[in-house]
């Protein structure tokens, strides 16, 4: 089994009907979430890495510095993750393999403090992001400036995995150690080649969601994010069918725990400061 600790890298503050349908015009925390997971065998992992400083000078340039503005950036040097890891007494070279969900800014601005580990994504979300340059970067919400110069060399892709179980709703999944315990499942629609993965935990099962919801509440009810967000996700459609397929998830399987990566719960309830 796995040891699961979330970790709260920084925050961006958008309106509440942004991210939930007919929500509040109040503002609210969307924070970055990363995982660490330690494997008996296999050491130390993670899903994930949140922001980073980094984010500050690679926004910088025009056209990225509209991210500032779409997404006010609050950041501070110790949420780190590397600096969070750091004061636990876990150097970057402890961390073996990296799972990427999706190449956004707020998920992949640490990647580049974890040189020697190995990274495991989606082929075609490690396709976009080794391909798209400029303003067709920053629509899919990425930031070429924040991925490592041997991001290529270092990747393996998820269907070079062997198969995993199929989940209820879910679909196939791919068995990322061999035994079971992080299972990688896809969670299309937000960004192209999104993976979540269904974690066997010392604490019981969990679903990381990545942004396949953006709030607990987005796949309880379900509901979805405002349209206006529709100018900026890789699949309108298949937004809304990963909601639907959370929801029913959640249903068959009530023991599993769903976090989503930005859910003010999850960040209250879980995250490490």
């Amino acid at each position: 089994m796995l040891k699961l600790t979330l970790f709260d890298t920084g925050y961006c503050f958008v309106p509440e009907w942004q991210v939930l349908r007919g929500g509040a015009l109040r503002r609210v925390a969307i924070h970055a979430l990363a995982a660490l997971l330690e494997h008996p065998q296999h050491g130390l992992l993670l899903f994930d890495t949140g922001y980073a400083p980094r984010m500050v000078d690679a926004t910088q340039p025009w056209p990225f510095r509209l991210y500032r503005y779409m997404t006010p950036l609050h950041l501070r040097p110790e949420l780190a993750l590397v600096n969070q890891l750091a004061a636990r007494g876990i150097a970057p070279e402890a961390i073996k393999l990296v799972v990427i969900s999706h190449f956004h800014a707020d998920h992949v601005a640490g990647l580049r403090d974890f040189p020697q580990a190995q990274i495991f994504v989606e082929r075609s979300a490690l396709n976009q992001a080794l391909r798209l340059r400029g303003f067709a970067a920053l629509r899919r919400g990425l930031v070429p400036a924040l991925h490592p110069p041997d991001l290529a060399q270092r990747t393996i892709c998820a269907d070079n995995l062997p198969l995993g179980p199929e989940l209820p709703h879910l679909g196939p999944t791919r068995d990322l150690l061999g035994d079971g315990s992080f299972l990688l499942v896809a969670l299309p629609g937000h960004a192209c080649g999104q993976l979540g993965a269904l974690l066997h935990t010392t604490n019981g099962p969990v679903l990381l969601a990545a942004d396949g919801a953006w709030t607990s509440r987005s796949f309880r009810e379900p509901c979805p994010p405002s349209r206006l967000t529709n100018l900026l996700v890789d699949d309108v459609r298949a937004v809304h069918a990963t909601l639907a397929r959370l929801h029913a998830f959640a249903q068959a399987r009530p023991d599993v725990r769903i976090l989503p990566c930005h859910c003010p719960e999850v960040q209250k309830t879980w995250a490490m400061l």
